[in-house]
């Protein structure tokens, strides 16, 4: 609240007797975590500063990757996580934990691929600005990776939407033949997409194992997203 609290609205809000919230607010307006301007309580210097200094030592893979390791561990397969190249117009796996089988879906730190034909991709292109997709639409020919990929906008287009509404992408054989991926976002707090976890697989264990793998996905980026229980 920019405005500032007052003792009542505090209590309320956290369902605490004006006495004991008071209790509270005397030590951290003392300590300038709070400023108190006539009956209203609003946050002090040292809130900012301590915000700013988690905020200096945030990092995006440092922060997921117990997230990431739980995907792996609950999966069986390979789990990344994507970000966006706004440039390069790609997405980039920015942490990635390899599944143990012998026979396993490969991922690299730093591997990077088209948004057209990628779960991962798909994710983070859906939920861009409309002036970022725009300017990816008109940008050039949609390229066929193998016989599967997608080349044709409107159907892209619509594939963007089912994104959106159903939180997840599957793509089987569209960037590597016989493999498969499922993806799903992560939001940060201001519901801007920061990134894609991925479950990567052959095509047939993806597909007998779709339904476990799909809410082992969804359950783990909405912990990862803040949203669990949402």
């Amino acid at each position: 609240a920019p405005e500032g609290l007052s003792l009542s609205d505090l209590a309320a809000a956290l369902d605490t007797a004006k006495s004991t919230m008071l209790a509270s607010l005397k030590p951290l307006a003392a300590d300038d975590f709070l400023v108190v301007e006539g009956s209203l309580y609003r946050l002090g210097p040292r809130a900012f500063r301590l915000a700013a200094e988690i905020g200096s030592a945030w990092s995006l893979p440092r922060t997921l990757r117990g997230y990431l390791r739980a995907l792996a561990d609950r999966s069986g397969e390979s789990a990344g996580l994507a970000v966006l190249d706004l440039e390069m117009r790609r997405s980039v796996y920015v942490d990635v934990i390899e599944s143990a089988r012998p026979v396993r879906y490969a991922l690299k730190i730093g591997m990077s691929g088209p948004l057209h034909s990628t779960a991962a991709g798909r994710v983070l292109l859906a939920h861009q600005p409309k002036d970022y997709q725009d300017a990816f639409f008109k940008s050039g020919k949609l390229s066929a990776i193998t016989s599967r990929t997608t080349t044709d906008v409107k159907t892209l287009m619509a594939q963007l939407d089912v994104v959106r509404r159903y939180g997840y992408w599957l793509s089987i054989g569209e960037t590597i033949e016989d493999s498969g991926a499922i993806a799903a976002p992560v939001f940060g707090p201001n519901g801007d997409v920061l990134a894609a976890l991925t479950i990567g697989a052959p095509s047939d264990r993806m597909q007998a194992n779709l339904e476990v793998l799909r809410e082992a996905l969804l359950e783990i980026a909405a912990h990862a997203s803040g949203r669990a229980g949402a």
